[in-house]
């Protein structure tokens, strides 16, 4: 079962909430935590409970504005996600390439809706057919064979977007 975390900040909520209804319209789990009354704990109790969230998704997704600068959730959700090897791509909404650090754009980028679909047709793709895809198209690829769901997951959404 797909289901998608998405990491954003408060202030981003709105555009959160456009892509989440995109996804569920499309028949993707989301886990946005808008309207979670859990947020209110203390910060351990917090980050315990997000942590707890991300164990539920297989995917991450965040959204960067000029306003995730200023956030520190957004970032450790990201490296928790990396941690656990899910695969990660980004929504740019206000901010321009030159905005967004430099290790954030390892991974996909989303820019606009069209985007969107291409990740939610990919996410449609069973994860076995996709890795096995990957594999066998990367065979005789100087850049080597993915490793893993994420791997794959990455290099096509990438090749998709038109992204090097």
């Amino acid at each position: 079962m797909t289901r998608i975390f998405i990491s954003h900040k408060k202030e981003d909520s709105d555009q959160a909430e456009s892509i989440a209804f995109q996804l569920r319209r499309s028949g993707i789990e989301v886990y946005l935590d808008v309207l979670d009354p859990h947020l209110q704990n203390s910060s351990e109790e917090l980050t315990k409970y997000i942590q707890n969230r991300l164990n539920q998704c297989t995917h991450l997704l965040a959204v960067l504005s000029y306003n995730t600068r200023l956030s520190w959730w957004v970032p450790f959700e990201i490296g928790i996600a990396t941690e656990k090897m899910y695969p990660i791509s980004s929504y740019l909404t206000t901010v321009l390439k030159s905005d967004i650090p430099e290790y954030l754009w390892k991974w996909p980028v989303l820019r606009n809706s069209e985007d969107l679909q291409k990740y939610i047709s990919l996410l449609s793709k069973p994860s076995t057919i996709l890795l096995n895809e990957e594999k066998k198209h990367w065979e005789f690829s100087s850049k080597g064979v993915p490793q893993n769901y994420a791997d794959a997951f990455h290099r096509r959404l990438k090749i998709n977007l038109g992204q090097p």
